[in-house]
């Protein structure tokens, strides 16, 4: 269907113009460079991005990646791998007019980008509703299957396109943030994803309201509470250096806690296993759903594997001497069940 003669949903900020931008980023591309580029460079074009889903982790690559790059997480990067790859995991099409787009670029990330990396001065609503912007875009669409509850994500949403409004038409920002009870706090380890594993995660706990996000170097957490306390917060061992940030409300320059890289690494050391458990059950719901297609396709089998043939796959699954890129495809967990099944049922496949 030709661009011109596309009918288009409204978009999912203003709700009035058709959104018919492409390549919106979900999340700001210089936080995706922060812990993908392939060089620690931390520009654009230079991801080799690895999203893990419920079902299986994708790449993306970025344009600018080098085949010798890849070769370093690939065995071979034939022309159709490529193109399967050059699918940005962090884009989406048709959800943004031309306008919100262009205006979330200019009034928050471009501001919060140099305010980060240049140190230049960012107006305190800016950076506001930076975060705002930013995590109603991962609730919005479910951005690592995160989900804000259903009001807290209109809320956002009214607020967010409220202030591009206002901006607009060089108005007053202060009485939109009044409107929406959200504070939050920011850590900072510079240059962290440059020699550690940058990642993106992030978490609602219902009971205190607080949204904790971990984007490579940068680690924040948001309140919904009208009193801006961050009360009984605990994330994986970061809420004492939380507890020393700065509350940030939009009523001053925003104010960022740099903390070192020791701080993260235990941190991640507490994360990381907690997120491997999470992907271990998901293999294993991948697995016994394969177990049952081939029961139906008629392979003699049991009507449930053997605990060794589950942790044998695994294993294949998670072998170190395996380039992490091969590890990513539908063929790769295929082949690790079909070595699990020649070896303890006899079942040899092509």
């Amino acid at each position: 269907m030709k661009e011109s003669t596309r009918n288009h949903a409204p978009c999912a900020i203003c709700r009035l113009r058709p959104a018919d931008k492409t390549n919106s980023h979900l999340i700001p591309s210089f936080f995706i460079a922060m812990i993908s580029s392939v060089d620690h460079s931390y520009k654009r074009d230079k991801e080799l991005l690895y999203t893990i889903n419920e079902d299986i982790t994708t790449a993306y690559i970025g344009r600018g990646v080098r085949e010798e790059e890849l070769l370093r997480s690939f065995d071979s990067v034939s022309d159709e791998r490529l193109d399967m790859m050059k699918q940005n995991t962090d884009s989406k099409d048709y959800i943004f007019c031309p306008h919100c787009e262009r205006k979330l670029g200019e009034y928050l990330e471009s501001p919060w980008h140099d305010h980060l990396f240049n140190q230049r001065r960012i107006e305190p609503s800016n950076a506001y509703f930076f975060w705002v912007s930013l995590l109603w875009r991962i609730s919005a669409f479910e951005v690592f299957y995160f989900k804000l509850p259903t009001h807290l994500e209109e809320a956002l949403r009214k607020r967010l396109n409220a202030f591009i409004q206002a901006k607009d038409q060089k108005g007053d920002t202060s009485i939109i943030m009044n409107k929406l009870p959200f504070s939050y706090k920011v850590l900072y380890c510079k240059d962290f994803s440059k020699h550690h594993e940058g990642m993106i995660y992030c978490e609602y706990d219902r009971k205190t309201k607080i949204v904790s996000l971990v984007l490579g170097d940068v680690v924040a957490c948001f309140s919904f509470n009208k009193r801006k306390t961050f009360d009984r917060f605990s994330f994986y061992g970061l809420e004492s250096k939380f507890s020393e940030a700065p509350v940030n409300d939009g009523s001053s320059q925003e104010t960022i806690l740099s903390i070192d890289a020791d701080v993260l690494n235990a941190f991640n050391s507490i994360l990381i296993p907690k997120i491997q458990t999470i992907r271990l059950k998901e293999d294993r719901k991948k697995i016994l759903a394969l177990w049952g297609m081939a029961i139906k396709l008629g392979m003699p089998l049991p009507p449930k594997p053997v605990e060794s043939f589950i942790q044998f796959v695994i294993r294949k699954l998670y072998d170190k001497t395996v380039k992490s890129g091969e590890k990513t495809t539908h063929e790769y967990f295929a082949k690790c069940f079909k070595l699990g099944l020649a070896r303890f049922y006899n079942i040899r496949l092509q």
